[in-house]
């Protein structure tokens, strides 16, 4: 090992230098610089915030239209990531003269990094959640602790990273907690004279929603809903099945288990009498969600991934949720859901029972839909926070002076 000056390196300047060494040449070509006179903004995008990056690019172009983008990551170059080339990214910053750097996502691009705070460049992380490496001992967690005490601001979305931040001494005036840039989806679309015609046969009576149930959650949600029944007696569950092909088998099912039904897909009338309305599957789900103030999430119990759909359907549209403990693809957003109490999670038959009688009330059901909402919309107002730091930092004057001295080459 050699080199000026590494006996006075701690251990993640050890593990940065090691790593910067090894490479360097690596990655071929610089990517373009947009024409233009407007700011710069180096954007490195990791794969865990690809769905969140359209969002901030969207407020900081809206905000700043002639800012000019340079995007790196692995996804963007097809392979290697040039933010990890010591010698391309010294090359694209001589060059394009960003504002600032701006990082999306677990992945620290050390040789970005590292040639940014050389320069005196600001560099902001976003997106951020602490993990188990960024606190570990040796020359990997080292080596990201060191990286992120080089960071103008590190943002995290939630207050576990937030504390674990504050576990390895980062300085608090350069953290912040903004949560995540949540995905905001469309409402889903329904026919509003068959909503209104559709509330009208309901007569006020309170309604829930099983939505995409596939098979093995069927006679859980079966019994849930004589659960509610001893609540309100007039209630009525609107059943989803996964399959459509399980219809007519799963009428005969719940008439054989007591309880009255009719079939969307025969037209059938639901009047009081009625205490399960089978729809035609995973179909209207928009006109569903609006008529049923509670919804139980299928797959959720049994972990049907295919059954599983996006938890902010429900929530855009006013309906409190339940769902299981499976969580998917959705994980972060049930995880945005919970913290909030936007929803109400279930371990298991004797849980949801439970859960579809207590949300037979009102208020319960407002609080658990309200909260949802919020979440489900919240994800623009964490873009926007995001954008208006990396923007301040853009116009901040910068620093007087040479460049820092870098790791030794």
């Amino acid at each position: 090992m050699s080199g000026p000056g590494l006996g006075q390196l701690g251990l993640g300047q050890l593990g940065l230098w090691l790593h910067l060494r090894n490479r360097r040449g690596q990655t071929p070509g610089l990517p373009p610089l947009p024409p233009g006179n407007g700011p710069v903004l180096i954007l490195h995008v990791a794969a865990d915030a690809l769905a969140a990056a359209p969002q901030i690019l969207h407020r900081l172009t809206r905000a700043r239209p002639l800012l000019r983008l340079v995007r790196l990551g692995a996804e963007e170059a097809g392979g290697d990531d040039p933010a990890d080339d010591p010698v391309l990214v010294a090359q694209l910053l001589d060059q394009a003269k960003p504002g600032a750097v701006l990082l999306l996502g677990a992945t620290l691009p050390a040789a970005l990094i590292a040639a940014a705070t050389a320069r005196r460049i600001p560099v902001l992380l976003a997106e951020f959640r602490m993990s188990a490496r960024d606190l570990a001992w040796g020359l990997q967690g080292g080596m990201r602790r060191q990286l992120l005490t080089q960071l103008a601001s590190v943002m995290v979305t939630d207050a576990d990273s937030l504390a674990q931040a504050r576990r390895i001494s980062l300085p608090a005036a350069r953290m912040a907690m903004t949560g995540p840039v949540s995905e905001i989806r469309e409402p889903l679309h329904c026919s509003e004279t068959e909503r209104v015609s559709m509330a009208q046969q309901m007569n006020g009576r309170h309604a829930w929603f099983a939505a995409s149930l596939p098979a093995p959650e069927e006679a859980v949600v079966l019994d849930a809903h004589q659960a509610a029944l001893r609540r309100s007696h007039r209630a009525l569950l609107i059943l989803a099945p996964r399959d459509p092909a399980r219809i007519d088998g799963l009428a005969r099912d719940i008439e054989a288990g007591g309880l009255s039904v009719a079939r969307r897909s025969e037209d059938e009338d639901f009047g009081d009498e009625i205490q399960v309305l089978l729809t035609d599957g995973p179909t209207e789900m928009g006109l569903w969600y609006r008529l049923a103030p509670v919804s139980f999430m299928g797959g959720t119990l049994c972990g049907d991934e295919a059954a599983m759909r996006h938890p902010f359907e429900p929530a855009a549209l006013g309906s409190a949720i339940v769902h299981g403990p499976e969580a998917g693809a959705f994980r972060t957003e049930w995880q945005q859901l919970d913290g909030a109490q936007a929803a109400r999670q279930v371990r298991g038959p004797e849980d949801l029972c439970q859960a579809i009688a207590d949300l037979t009330q009102p208020v319960p059901i407002a609080t658990l839909a309200s909260n949802a909402w919020t979440v489900s919309t919240g994800g623009a107002d964490v873009a926007i926070r995001i954008a208006e730091r990396v923007l301040a930092a853009i116009d901040a004057p910068r620093p007087a002076g040479p460049a820092r001295e870098s790791l030794p080459a």
